[in-house]
């Protein structure tokens, strides 16, 4: 059922994410701009818009997008609400999931860890899902388990 659940939350989020004009781009960035200044946070931004900090590059082959990774990750929203969370690992097919998750991966090996920030665009887009609002800028805290 959780598998499924994924599989219609990526379908949803292919079909449904809109294009974001320039102006509603530089609002989101600005956003999270603010978020990681007020937080004194030491992010880096990737030309795509996410915001990331990797506390643990990991070992070993880097993933590829066809991998299946096995993580233990927290989500939560700009104000700190937790929508999601496993603190066990969990098997995620990578090129399922939103596309921060994706681009991450694959600066990560296995036993990376990182903190993503990502905008909508690279979220879940207009869509609403359960407890995440549309155009949420969303919040990471991924470590890689394994990849296979």
């Amino acid at each position: 059922m959780k598998h499924l659940f994924w599989i219609l939350l990526v379908g949803l989020t292919f079909f449904s994410c809109g294009r974001y004009n320039d102006d509603e781009l530089k609002t989101f960035d600005e956003k999270i701009a603010a978020y990681v200044k007020k937080n004194n946070l030491d992010m880096t931004r990737s030309e795509s818009g996410l915001y990331y900090n990797i506390q643990n590059e990991g070992e070993g082959d880097l993933i590829k997008p066809t991998d299946v990774i096995s993580a233990i990750y927290k989500g939560k929203l700009l104000n700190g609400k937790v929508f999601d969370e496993k603190k066990e690992p969990t098997e995620l097919t990578l090129k399922n999931l939103v596309h921060g998750w994706r681009e991450i991966a694959y600066y990560l090996k296995p036993g990376g860890k990182a903190t993503i920030i990502c905008p909508p665009q690279l979220g879940y887009g207009q869509q609403a899902i359960g407890e995440i609002p549309e155009d949420a800028i969303l919040i990471f805290d991924i470590e890689i388990i394994d990849a296979y």
